[in-house]
């Protein structure tokens, strides 16, 4: 048979497969017993799987393991052998879950989707399990993931919430109808398990409410199982997901034992499908309806509105039950309504065994209906990809996030890498905002440390700019190692080294978890904290002041001087880098990083590149990005570019000045309107919010200027904000609020921070400032007086002086107990103990500042 039909053999096995219904998997060390990956049973029934066809399915021997009765040594069965043979270890269920453990989840789910051959996969998330991964953590492993809303599951939280029961229907339906146009693939509801497939479609909405406080009498957590409102949830989830042309996906036939068999047989849909509310609808029978398959194969064939998944028939049955399930929904059911799905949840190795399972029973069944003549080869071709692809991307409108060709090599869509690409750059930030990375070579990356990281050790973010070793007090030692998990979507081809790829990456400790000293992790918390509460987004925009160096001989000796020696904005200045910035703003546009402006600043050789704003987070890798392009740009020209606060003290220092705003649904909310505003011409919310900025602008210096060479630069007199103040465009201050072109003159649209400078870790600095704002909006604070002149020429005792030296800013921040709180006490005592060692080291080392220009 398979010489005879390799063509078809090949196909089967190449095909990119769509899986159109899953769950979530979970971490290696849940609750969730691994035997599950076999058996739908549960508790004592669960010991018995290995007894069962499926299970085994050729010779075997069970012995008892000797400390629990519920474990096996099983050898010789065709799951575990499988599963083993993909792992190269010993086929015993003991064995397979100590490689499960000693490998982790990334690597094993690597290994399982990469032979599953899986190009997109289609989630409900409405079965919980313990240590249960969440949606986006998925899409490391598939090229796309999509969200089935699961209605019971959506209602059940809703209720377990709500309270005041006339309320209830509003606050259930209407979130569906607001979700689903954007955020969802289809629609799915296990009524099945509940109440039964004999859907009452005329049901009132009185009766549903009488079932629903039935339900809501009965106690909570709230389960809903009364027969009229769960009908009453599907005619109405129905009618939506008709309106917005989403299939809406019904558990029929097996399942566990909470389901009464009887009554999941989908004979039983046959009035909503008659009803002309629904003769549109896209409704998609799970599970193959075993052991029903023949009566969905005939709904199939007579209603344009069934469509069939042999998801969990296969792989859940023995061989013969799985090809002889397949054959009766083919029997009638025209193949176009036919798809795959692994069914897969929890273990990775459902998705790769359900999709090894339905690569054999298909060719068996498509095999022997052409030796029978009901296909000839190009029919049973054509219908491998309808199968495992292309019903699907038709049905769920995937089309322009899946590739569609049929000639996807097998492990394509998981280990291809780009043509040309040698080397790929894995970049993270340590505490001294030191830029590091791992480089790996492109295949290892894309077949490996894509879905799984490579290790770190833990002393990474203990590390100091003169020294790379963990300082003392940070509490990092050599001891212990975390993943550098890169965030695949910060990839880019490096402009000026087009044979690499460079990524940033989160720190993590396992899979789904940050580690609590990640930074990229520490903003985005601090971010979702400010969502959360107030349903506000902190947008931010860089300014990125910079000196050119070139290197001189003088004397036999080589020199550094600046690039040149004119001033602010000259026009021969720009023209003698042109070359150069040219350069370096197409490889930003290339890397969709906008640039709004640029020119030459008021010291020798410096230069100022500004950044639009962006969301805080891509604000902050876009900081970085920058950085590495004009370095990395200047040295290719011969020039060495440096971020360093004072590079030379009889000249202007460089900052990286950031300017902040508040957003709400896509409006700039910091900016006061006619309705709302304050004297100060922002909202109210933005005094609040500015106001706790203010207050912990002490504090906030030891992330925004973290050097000793920081305050060399914040002086008075030099436009970096050396005064404990505030103005309205007011370039000494340290913040100031501003009102650019086109902004009402009595509104100010952001505001700045001028004491944050190259020196900074991007994501620390900004995970403070939100800290602090979120801190001046929970305690309603306001600002004070704002500053109108120089506040050096202010006598007013209130303006003071914001720490002179690193020690003070440290000094601050350890007395600072809410952004302790906020950021974390492991991660600030960390950054107290760099800042320390970096404050004691540079002042018994007066000359060692000249050398940070090569690291900054």
């Amino acid at each position: 048979m398979e010489g005879k039909f390799r063509e078809l053999r090949t196909a089967v096995d190449a095909v990119a497969a769509v899986d159109a219904h899953a769950h979530n998997l979970v971490d290696v060390d849940s609750s969730f017993p691994f035997l599950r990956c076999f058996s739908e049973a549960e508790g004592d029934a669960l010991s018995l799987a290995p007894h069962t066809l499926s299970f085994k399915a050729s010779m075997f021997s069970i012995i008892p393991h000797q400390m629990s009765d519920a474990c096996y040594e099983v050898e010789n069965h065709r799951s575990l052998r499988d599963i083993a043979a993909l792992y190269n270890c010993r086929a015993s269920l003991d064995e397979l879950e100590s490689h499960r453990k000693s490998s982790g989840l990334l690597s094993i789910t690597a290994k399982c989707f990469e032979a599953a051959n899986i190009s997109a996969v289609l989630i409900d998330d409405g079965i919980l399990f313990d240590k249960m991964c969440d949606l986006e953590w998925h899409k490391s492993f598939a090229p796309a993931v999509g969200r089935i809303l699961r209605i019971e599951h959506l209602a059940e939280t809703i209720l377990n919430d709500v309270r005041i029961p006339h309320l209830l229907f509003s606050s259930i339906l209407l979130p569906q109808k607001s979700v689903v146009a954007d955020k969802i693939v289809a629609m799915k509801t296990i009524a099945a398990y509940r109440s039964g497939l004999q859907i009452d479609t005329e049901v009132s909405k009185g009766d549903a409410e009488k079932g629903l406080l039935a339900d809501l009498n009965a106690g909570r957590p709230v389960r809903i199982k009364n027969k009229s409102f769960i009908d009453f949830l599907f005619i109405c989830s129905l009618e939506v997901a008709t309106s917005f042309d989403l299939p809406m996906q019904v558990h029929t036939g097996f399942g566990d034992k909470d389901l009464d068999l009887r009554q999941s047989n989908p004979l039983h849909l046959r009035k909503v499908l008659e009803d002309k509310r629904f003769s549109k609808s896209q409704i998609v029978l799970l599970h193959a309806s075993y052991p029903f398959s023949k009566e969905a194969s005939y709904l199939a064939s007579v209603y344009s509105q069934i469509y069939l998944d042999f998801g969990l028939a296969v792989p859940k049955l023995s061989v013969q039950g799985m090809i002889a399930s397949l054959k009766e929904l083919l029997e009638l059911a025209p193949i176009k309504k036919v798809m795959f799905s692994s069914d897969g949840y929890a273990f990775p190795e459902t998705f790769f065994l359900g999709a090894k399972r339905a690569r054999e029973v298909v060719f068996s069944v498509l095999s022997t209906a052409c030796d029978d003549g009901d296909l000839t080869l190009p029919e049973a071709l054509e219908a491998v990809e309808d199968i495992f692809r292309r019903n699907s991307l038709q049905l769920y409108k995937l089309h322009d996030v899946v590739q569609s060709s049929i000639s996807l090599n097998k492990t394509s869509m998981i280990t291809s890498h780009p043509d040309g690409i040698a080397f790929v750059r894995i970049i993270w930030i340590d505490a001294s905002a030191q830029h590091r990375c791992r480089v790996i070579p492109v295949r290892r990356f894309y077949e490996v440390v894509k879905n799984s990281g490579v290790g770190l050790t833990m002393a990474s973010m203990g590390m100091t700019s003169f020294c790379d070793g963990p300082a003392d007090g940070t509490n990092l030692t050599a001891v212990g190692e975390i993943r550098l998990v890169p965030d695949l979507t910060t990839k880019y081809r490096i402009p000026w080294a087009s044979q690499e790829e460079m990524v940033l990456a989160d720190m993590q400790i396992r899979p789904g978890e940050a580690w609590e000293y990640c930074p990229r992790n520490c903003l985005r918390r601090l971010s979702k904290i400010l969502k959360d509460e107030f349903n506000l987004e902190m947008n931010a925009g860089f300014e990125n002041e910079f000196y050119l160096l070139k290197n001189v001989i003088r004397d036999g000796k080589e020199q550094l001087v600046p690039f040149d020696k004119t001033r602010y904005c000259s026009t021969s200045a720009f023209d003698a880098a042109s070359p150069m910035l040219q350069e370096v703003n197409s490889a930003l546009e290339s890397m969709d990083i906008s640039v709004e402006q640029l020119h030459a600043e008021a010291g020798q050789g410096q230069f100022e590149l500004s950044l639009g704003h962006k969301d805080s987070g891509l604000a902050a890798d876009n900081l970085i990005y920058v950085r590495e392009v004009i370095r990395s740009i200047a040295t290719k020209h011969g020039l060495l570019a440096t971020f360093l606060p004072k590079y030379r003290f009889d000249d202007i220092g460089s900052g990286s000045h950031v300017h902040l705003s508040l957003w709400e649904s896509g409006k700039n909310v910091f900016m006061g309107s006619e309705a709302s505003k304050t004297r100060h011409g922002m909202s109210e919310l933005g005094e609040k919010f500015m106001a706790g900025v203010y207050y912990h602008l002490p504090s906030i210096l030891a992330f925004t200027a973290p050097l000793p060479n920081s305050y060399d630069r914040i002086q008075p007199n030099t436009w970096s904000g050396a005064y404990h103040c505030w103005g309205k465009e007011n370039r000494e201050a340290p913040m100031r609020t501003a009102c650019p072109p086109g902004v009402p003159g009595d509104l100010v649209s952001n505001f700045e921070i001028k004491c944050f400078d190259g020196c900074a870790n991007p994501y620390l600095g900004l995970a403070s400032i939100i800290a602090a704002g979120i801190d001046g909006l929970r305690r309603n604070l306001s600002l004070p007086e704002p500053i109108e002149t120089n506040p050096s020429d202010c006598h007013d005792s209130d303006v003071g002086r914001l720490p002179k030296e690193l020690q003070e800013s440290i000094g601050a921040l350890s007395q600072d107990t809410v952004l302790i709180e906020f950021l974390g006490e492991q991660l600030v005592n960390a950054v107290v103990g760099v800042r320390q060692a970096e404050d004691y080291y540079y002042r018994k080392n007066k000359d060692a500042v000249k050398e940070l220009i090569y690291q900054y």
